[in-house]
């Protein structure tokens, strides 16, 4: 089957309220997305969105609900944190179960800790891959399925063209990981972000080149991976930036 528009949402954290406002903008613009790929928060929203939610609807969601903030973790085995939170949420909120009950195809980017593969998920029970899908790891525990342990899916391919650029004619992506530079670098930790975020820029620039339309909101680069207090700020910064990219683009 050949679609006419897939929708590719990388991962960043808490940034996904930026994915919600650029939806809104493609929304009105009048793009209708046929089917999505996903990873880490990108698949949270993707799976909202192909469940049916509207991107009204998925802000009113993850503002009172706080869908994607690290709240109530509890601890797993040799200290790590667990995201049974997440997974109670996404089976409260997502009215499917399995992939093929979705309104829309949904791509599910997972990292396989034994096989160390990355696999793109589209059939089978839903809630599980998108945990994994959000793993980030030695922070969180990995999640087990079928006797395997699978993390964050931004360990391999943070920005999932690849499983449905060959099955779409356009590709509309929004990276809220895009690159920037940075004044200070102070201590360890900061090394260590910096680092990760050039090795996800480097994954993302690839990935990058097989979209249409590319809509990487740069304003966010100030802000954190793990806080929701200025969601309703990232949320602009998203629908700011979808609106100034589909100014180029006349023909969705």
């Amino acid at each position: 089957m050949k679609f006419k528009t897939g929708l590719v949402l990388s991962g960043g954290g808490t940034r996904g309220f930026a994915h919600i406002g650029a939806l809104q903008a493609l929304e009105e613009a009048g793009v209708k997305v046929d089917v999505i790929s996903g990873t880490s928060v990108g698949s949270i929203v993707g799976a909202l969105y192909a469940d049916g939610y509207s991107p009204t609807e998925m802000l009113d969601l993850f503002r009172k609900n706080r869908v994607i903030q690290l709240s109530r973790l509890t601890f797993f085995r040799k200290g790590m944190l667990s995201l049974w939170g997440l997974k109670k949420k996404i089976n409260k909120y997502i009215r499917a179960k399995t992939f093929e009950e979705l309104k829309k195809p949904l791509y599910v980017t997972v990292t396989n800790l034994h096989r160390g593969e990355v696999d793109y998920v589209h059939n089978g029970p839903l809630a599980d891959m998108i945990v994994a899908s959000a793993t980030i790891p030695i922070l969180y525990a990995p999640v087990t399925i079928n006797q395997e342990y699978y993390v964050d899916g931004a360990v391999i391919d943070n920005f999932p063209v690849k499983p449905i650029r060959e099955l779409c004619e356009k590709i509309v992506g929004i990276n809220i990981m895009p690159n920037s530079q940075v004044q200070q670098i102070r201590g360890i930790r900061d090394v260590a972000m910096r680092t990760f975020q050039l090795y996800i820029h480097a994954m993302n620039r690839d990935s990058s080149a097989g979209c249409d339309l590319l809509i990487e909101p740069v304003d966010i680069a100030g802000f954190g991976y793990l806080g929701s207090k200025r969601g309703m700020e990232m949320y602009r910064i998203g629908y700011d930036a979808a609106k100034k990219q589909l100014e180029t683009f006349k023909n969705w």
